[in-house]
């Protein structure tokens, strides 16, 4: 197992940093820090929805998931577009993607984007981005001011897909079950330091396990509670899956996020400790974490 992160709560202090230009939020100037953009789902209370940086000395280089209000907490982290060398899309669920126009507007310039494949009720990624930004989509103002590189992550592979490499830095993505929704659950490797995305699942898929094996930080979707029955479980991880999938695959620390305000946070986190007694903390917004 890796070396275990740790943790640094910044959430929300501004600094100046020394020829960088703006103020940006307290994550280091060195190393790689994952910072919380969003840590709420579609009932956040107060919350931003899904959305995460991974800074790499002091560069915002990659982007997960651009749920409601992250467009905000973007700017207040000081992350900048142009810095981003991917935005990596989960799914097609609002509360993960509704701010990408707003993050793309009104700048210029190329962003790859990955995302997953599409599905009857689903668009794919280029789907996705042309029915925002093609000729005739909902906001062609933007159509030829931003080019995007799409990278679809084909769901049903069951081998990860390549959509990011770049010197030390790899992003690969695997799909994961979150029940009819096509969804992807990424993972970041820069060097030694390694950060991995678990997306809205369910946790069935041992395949996954195997993908975030000796992961640095994991972040997990906490949603459901462990007497969710029925559709809710097609969607979702009990609490007890998501620490015995961090026991089995031997993570370094988990990141619980996605939280909703009508959850009780400490009976699921108690369900959690019953398969998993490493370390772990609770996301919020604007929350920097070291990995070492």
């Amino acid at each position: 197992m890796r070396t275990l992160a740790r943790f640094s709560i910044l959430a929300g202090l501004l600094v100046a940093t020394a020829g960088r230009g703006p103020a940006w939020a307290a994550c280091g100037d060195t190393g790689v820090w994952l910072q919380v953009l969003g840590s709420g789902g579609p009932f956040g209370a107060g919350r931003a929805s899904a959305g995460y940086i991974v800074w790499v000395d002091g560069v915002s280089r990659i982007m997960v998931d651009a749920g409601g209000g992250t467009f905000t907490r973007f700017h207040q982290a000081g992350a900048t577009l142009a810095d981003l060398q991917l935005l990596a899309l989960s799914h097609f669920h609002p509360d993960h993607a509704s701010d990408v126009p707003a993050l793309l507007w009104p700048r210029g310039g190329s962003l790859r984007v990955a995302g997953p494949s599409g599905s009857a009720g689903f668009p794919s990624v280029d789907d996705f981005l042309s029915g925002l930004f093609g000729p005739a989509g909902v906001f062609r103002v933007l159509n030829g001011r931003v080019m995007l590189d799409t990278v679809t992550v084909n769901v049903a592979d069951s081998e990860a897909t390549d959509v990011l490499r770049d010197g030390e830095v790899r992003v690969r993505g695997l799909g994961v079950p979150h029940g009819s929704v096509p969804a992807v659950g990424y993972r970041v490797d820069v060097g030694d330091a390694s950060v991995a995305f678990s997306s809205d699942q369910n946790g069935s898929n041992p395949a996954f396990t195997d993908f975030v094996r000796d992961v640095d930080l994991l972040v997990v979707h906490f949603a459901a509670s462990e007497a969710s029955a029925g559709a809710a479980t097609d969607l979702h991880a009990k609490p007890s899956v998501w620490g015995q999938m961090a026991a089995d695959a031997g993570v370094g620390t988990l990141v619980l996020s996605h939280l909703s305000a009508n959850q009780d946070l400490d009976e699921n986190v108690a369900h959690l400790r019953s398969t998993y007694s490493g370390p772990l903390t609770i996301a919020s917004d604007l929350l920097c974490v070291t990995v070492d």
